[in-house]
């Protein structure tokens, strides 16, 4: 245990140098205005993912073996093993990651999109996926960006490049509407006009700071 003379925070780990003013730390004994032991608390994050790691793989091997002895036709483990995945991407995402919101909004929608697409093909592949899930998402994400850009109003142009990717995004079932495998197109049109809209909305109504966003991304 070292004390900052400087700032006069005890620190519980340890490093040679305060972490707050860089200045070198005195050894002594203890103190009542501590540091926080931030090295600790992200190892014992660290146990507890490796820890459901090792016990999702674990899961995944006995339900290949259970599978395989019971001789169903149906790769039932495989859904089961797409769940676990997804867990321990919700894990390490949402619950432990240290990225922004938006990223894990993102991140976590494309994860969620192929573990449906998975259970889809898996299941014999009725298309529910592609045709009501896909736009559905594209939808959903779009109601998320509205909501945080009305939550977060002082910085609402930040979520520009949000909805010109979610444009991007929904020209992809577009695509597929065209190559004829989607077979319900009504969903996917409604998906990309919404994206469309909410980002025209968004720079008419915005005026000048929307336009001054553009700018600043793109450089012009």
């Amino acid at each position: 245990m070292s004390k900052c003379i400087k700032c006069g925070v005890t620190i519980l780990d340890d490093t040679d140098q305060c972490p707050l003013c860089r200045h070198v730390l005195k050894r002594e004994g203890d103190s009542r205005n501590t540091y926080p032991d931030a090295i600790g608390v992200t190892r014992r994050f660290r146990f507890v993912e490796n820890l459901v790691l090792f016990l999702s793989l674990l899961a995944a091997a006995v339900l290949i073996y259970v599978n395989y002895v019971t001789h169903s036709e149906v790769p039932w483990c495989l859904v089961a093993i797409l769940i676990l995945f997804f867990g321990n991407a919700v894990l390490r995402l949402a619950v432990i990651g240290k990225t922004g919101y938006m990223f894990k909004t993102l991140a976590l929608w494309s994860l969620a999109l192929i573990l449906l697409f998975g259970i889809d093909r898996l299941t014999g592949y009725h298309g529910w996926s592609l045709d009501y899930v896909l736009p559905g998402g594209i939808m959903l994400i779009d109601l998320a960006i509205l909501v945080l850009m009305c939550t977060n109003a002082r910085n609402w142009q930040s979520y520009m490049m949000a909805q010109l990717l979610m444009i991007l995004i929904s020209v992809i079932p577009l695509i597929l509407v065209l190559t004829g495998v989607i077979h319900f197109p009504l969903l996917t049109v409604i998906a990309a006009g919404i994206s469309v809209f909410l980002f025209l909305g968004t720079l008419i109504i915005g005026d000048a700071r929307a336009r001054t966003e553009l700018k600043r991304r793109f450089h012009i």
